[in-house]
């Protein structure tokens, strides 16, 4: 729930930002948008460990609930893995 919030709140403010013409002010807004993907990419992979950690506790308990962490832990580091990609297609490009 943190890494969605943050990342809401993140592209809120790009957004605003957006409306208002920074992005003519400032060179940088390329840099800025890869580091938004960067970080939120970081804050991704730490919920993704900690899903994974949750699927293995819950390995034991009940295995539908099991099934579910496996499928949530696999869609959490792929959303990591996109996040990091797009971070550094955004820089380099």
């Amino acid at each position: 729930m943190y890494v969605s919030l943050t990342s809401f709140l993140i592209s809120l403010v790009f957004l605003l930002s957006y409306l208002l013409g920074f992005y003519r002010i400032l060179d940088s807004w390329r840099v800025l948008d890869s580091l938004y993907h960067g970080t939120t990419g970081i804050l991704y992979m730490s919920a993704a460990v900690l899903q994974a950690h949750a699927t293995i506790v819950s390995e034991s308990v009940d295995v539908g609930k099991y099934y579910i962490n496996c499928a949530a832990s696999f869609f959490a580091f792929i959303t990591t893995l996109l996040y990091i990609l797009h971070a550094f297609s955004i820089y380099y490009h």
